[in-house]
């Protein structure tokens, strides 16, 4: 599979709103911004989001946070367009973005939170590798249940 990477743009931002507002309900901070809010966001913060292309096809994006120089981690996630779910395409695209990081930013440890009730996205982690290291008890509500956020971390060999 041809996967390349670009840093995420302002252009891009309608993209990463559609893909977002899709899987809301699995994010840790599941608001839904306007266009304009995440154009203020972007301009702000200048996050480290890298749009994920099939074969030159935009498919979803991965963001990453929480650089930690002192043991060379990062914070990743990723998120795919809902026409690209399903197909075999995440264990793939993450492998090729940890080779991304390891080699272009020195990164050793890949680290996520993930909601424990996105059961799919947890088996996607264990099948990488990943492995819980911590457990948040009832950080957000979902559906009027509190809802545990999973640590995972995976060394990049």
């Amino acid at each position: 599979m041809n996967f390349s990477f670009e840093r995420l743009s302002e252009a891009d931002l309608p993209f990463l709103l559609e893909v977002r507002g899709s899987c809301r309900g699995f994010l840790h901070d599941d608001r839904k911004f306007t266009l304009v809010e995440s154009q203020s966001w972007f301009r702000n913060h200048r996050p480290e989001f890298y749009l994920l292309k099939l074969d030159g096809q935009a498919i979803g994006y991965f963001r990453t946070s929480n650089r930690s120089p002192a043991d060379r981690s990062i914070y990743v996630g990723a998120d795919l367009h809902a026409a690209f779910r399903g197909r075999g395409l995440a264990v793939p695209a993450y492998a090729a973005f940890f080779e991304l990081i390891r080699e272009q930013h020195g990164i050793a440890i890949a680290r996520l939170e993930v909601l424990s009730h996105n059961t799919v996205a947890i088996g996607l982690y264990r099948k990488l590798g990943f492995e819980e290291v911590e457990r948040k008890r009832a950080v957000v509500v979902r559906d009027g249940q509190p809802v545990d956020s999973i640590v995972m971390q995976l060394a990049l060999s």
